[in-house]
């Protein structure tokens, strides 16, 4: 059982976040659609965050699992365009990444 984890938790965490993906557009869009964009804009920060983090090491299955958040996200928007979600979306990674990589947000005491 954990072998078969150990292999395949990239697919695992990708399902895990598009649960949640699709659960946190679900309440985001109950409300309108300027929160759905500001929750996935902040996601995308958190998702350039992850990205950064890994930056130098093995990093294709952190891309699988963050697209799996975004599908999640879109499967549940009722309100809004899904192109201005990703539009968003891409652009929390984008400037999240930049922030980290230009030290202007630290994330270490040390």
């Amino acid at each position: 059982m954990t072998t078969f984890f150990f292999r395949s938790w990239a697919e695992f965490f990708f399902f895990v976040l598009m649960v949640i993906g699709l659960i946190l557009s679900l309440w985001a869009s109950s409300y309108s659609a300027f929160i759905s964009y500001i929750v996935v804009f902040l996601s995308g920060m958190i998702g350039g965050r992850i990205l950064y983090d890994r930056k130098g090491k093995l990093t294709f299955p952190y891309y699988i699992i963050i697209l799996g958040f975004l599908i999640g996200y879109l499967i549940g928007t009722y309100y809004g365009s899904r192109k201005v979600i990703i539009i968003l979306f891409v652009l929390g990674i984008l400037f999240s990444y930049h922030l980290y990589n230009k030290g202007y947000v630290k994330d270490r005491l040390y």
